[in-house]
């Protein structure tokens, strides 16, 4: 006895620990505390006593359940109603241990919990196996192998074997029954649970009792009977001795059997067994009648008779399958609940969906306006930074035009008062000299050939600077004029001709009969008197100068050609280089200013034609430029330029 109470203590502050593992939360109660390990040690307690004690086990499951319900506690009042259904199946009350069980049921299945909702599918299992509901009880196993499985639980999954080697026994199916009792003892001995040993070693002999190999059974059973006496297990000591006095009345030992049925008897009276009960008085009848003991063998059938009526009617059977409707109308309506607040939940699900829905609509509208409106001013501030852009790249072309144009003034003002400077210089010295007489009227006139040379040149380089300079400031304006070109020709070889008879040059025409253009006739004039001048200019002694001009079908091509030292490649580049002042000295050393071939290119785009150079050093040098010309219908019998 010191022994089961020792074990009862230590299953006691297993259970106490187990639980308090948990991490239950701890509430407090106005006047009262009850927090988890305060309720884990009643639990414990009460699950301690269930077999030895039912009674006293189904007080502290009572207290158990209202103190969690102060505290609302749904782990705790499912673990209270499980231990009252433990309770109630130890006393053989299956009535209250189904009910209970289901309500256990209730509250734990689809929790968390999935070890003590697995624990309820058990003890409600071996409940229906005892009142021969195999289909359901097998139902229940197998949903509580799931949830072993599922939450790796082996402890869970060595119970479910321990109710299936039941389960298997009551249908006669013995090699099952074995094979599940086995897989529950290879577990239980690795964690030494004596309790659940002990169980499984009385199945085994109840097993090799059908069987009839009862010398099997008894030793299985005496490994019982000890493991039930040492936890004070009284409900299996009963079973137990029960197995041991059928054992010995099938080995003819019909004294010994009736002595362990006594204390069978004992100790089911206490707990309330009447399954066990039945058998026991059944086979006390068995006994008496062969021991020639007919009444005594009548009464103990009548009290048979009077146990099953208590146990198995019609209103017991009955009301279990009374409170299984109840627990599964529960069930439906708990799921009723649950979809119409699913239904409930999907319809605020839904408007809040649409309210989202319409919040990113009016986001993205927002957006996309703010962007259009960004693009908008993108798209401004980029016109803005073009447009200074293209005001910065025209005064900056318009700087490096004026810084051109300042150089060039630089150069041609200083080439000017050079050249001006001279001849009038000269000429005012000669006249100083005659004035004073130190050079006779004789020696004035012999010099007077070079000093109107001289004057000839500085009256042509006043009259370029003149027209460039008027030309620069648009100041001079290009009136066209319908005349014959080639008055022009001749009237420029006649002033020069003086100019070209000094270098033995002879000057030469060639053109058509009538060519009418549409120019200004000053400026063609002196486009043509700068070219020709140019050409006698850099030709040698006993030269020739060409003027040609032809016709197509729009423009009149004038051409100045010489033999005179000609021009590189480089020099013929720098002359046709806008505003580039370019000059170079003549075969007689004559200069120039380089005012005429720039102030040929200005007046020839003015007119709206072109000039071209074409040049060798050493073979001459030919200038061309074409003018509209005035009349086309003239031009019909001229010739075309080949």
């Amino acid at each position: 006895m010191i022994c089961g109470n020792l074990y009862t203590m230590r299953l006691f502050v297993t259970y106490a620990i187990m639980l308090f593992i948990l991490g239950l939360p701890s509430v407090k109660v106005t006047g009262q505390q009850f927090d988890s390990l305060s309720l884990s040690l009643q639990a414990a307690e009460s699950r301690g006593l269930y077999l030895s004690n039912p009674e006293r086990s189904i007080q502290i499951s009572n207290q158990l359940i209202a103190n969690a319900n102060q505290v609302d506690n749904k782990y705790f009042k499912g673990y209270g109603n499980y231990l009252l259904s433990k309770a109630y199946w130890a006393k053989g009350n299956y009535q209250l241990s189904t009910k209970y069980g289901f309500s256990a049921l209730t509250i734990l299945e689809e929790t968390p919990y999935k070890y003590m909702w697995g624990e309820t599918l058990v003890a409600l299992a071996r409940t229906l196996i005892d009142l021969k509901n195999f289909d359901q009880a097998d139902q229940f196993l197998g949903q509580a192998m799931a949830l072993a499985s599922t939450s790796h639980h082996d402890k869970l999954e060595a119970d479910v074997s321990r109710e299936r080697s039941m389960f298997f026994l009551e249908q006669k199916k013995y090699d099952s029954a074995l094979y599940c009792a086995n897989h529950g003892i290879a577990y239980y001995e690795t964690i030494s649970d004596t309790l659940n040993l002990s169980v499984l070693y009385g199945r085994k002999a109840s097993i090799y009792a059908s069987l009839k190999d009862y010398k099997t059974s008894m030793t299985f059973n005496k490994l019982a009977i000890r493991f039930d006496s040492i936890i004070d297990n009284k409900r299996a000591l009963g079973i137990a001795y029960y197995q041991a006095a059928f054992n010995e009345f099938n080995l003819r030992h019909l004294e010994t059997s009736a002595e362990f049925l006594n204390k069978s008897i004992n100790l089911v009276h206490e707990n309330g067994s009447f399954k066990t009960l039945i058998k026991a008085h059944s086979l006390f009848g068995e006994i008496y009648l062969n021991q020639n003991k007919p009444e005594l063998g009548y009464q103990e059938l009548k009290l048979v008779s009077q146990f099953k009526d208590s146990l198995y009617s019609v209103e017991r059977s009955g009301q279990v399958q009374e409170m299984q409707s109840l627990y599964e109308l529960g069930k439906k309506e708990a799921t009723i609940i649950n979809l119409e607040l699913e239904k409930k939940n999907q319809r605020i699900l839904a408007i809040v969906l649409i309210a989202g829905i319409v919040l990113l609509l009016l986001l993205i509208f927002v957006l996309w306006r703010l962007r259009i409106v960004q693009k908008r001013a993108n798209d401004a501030l980029a016109f803005k930074n073009q447009s200074v852009e293209h005001q910065r790249e025209e005064m900056q072309t318009q700087a490096e035009n004026l810084q051109e144009l300042n150089n060039l003034k630089s150069k041609l003002f200083s080439v000017i008062s050079h050249d001006l400077r001279g001849p009038i210089g000269n000429l005012q010295a000669l006249l100083d000299m005659v004035t004073r007489r130190i050079m006779t009227p004789e020696e004035f006139i012999s010099v007077s050939h070079r000093l109107k040379e001289n004057l000839n040149v500085t009256q042509r380089t006043l009259e370029n600077l003149l027209s460039w300079s008027l030309s620069q400031m648009e100041g001079l304006k290009t009136e066209q004029d319908r005349f014959d070109i080639r008055h022009l020709i001749d009237e420029a070889c006649r002033l020069l001709e003086e100019v070209a008879q000094r270098k033995n040059i002879t000057l030469e025409t060639s053109s058509e009969t009538c060519i009418p253009v549409l120019a200004d006739h000053n400026q063609i004039q002196l486009i043509i008197r700068n070219l020709l001048h140019n050409a006698i200019k850099f030709s040698r002694e006993d030269g020739t100068v060409v003027l040609t001009a032809l016709t197509d079908d729009e423009f009149c091509h004038i051409s100045i050609r010489d033999n005179g030292i000609g021009m590189t490649s480089k020099e013929t580049n720098m002359l046709l280089e806008k505003n580039q002042h370019f000059t170079k000295a003549g075969t007689h050393q004559e200069k120039g200013t380089g005012l005429g071939l720039m102030l040929c290119q200005e007046f020839v785009k003015r007119n709206g034609g072109s000039l071209t150079i074409e040049s060798n050093p050493g073979a001459g040098t030919s200038v061309s430029f074409t003018v509209p010309l005035a009349v086309t219908e003239l031009l019909t019998q001229a010739p075309q330029v080949r």
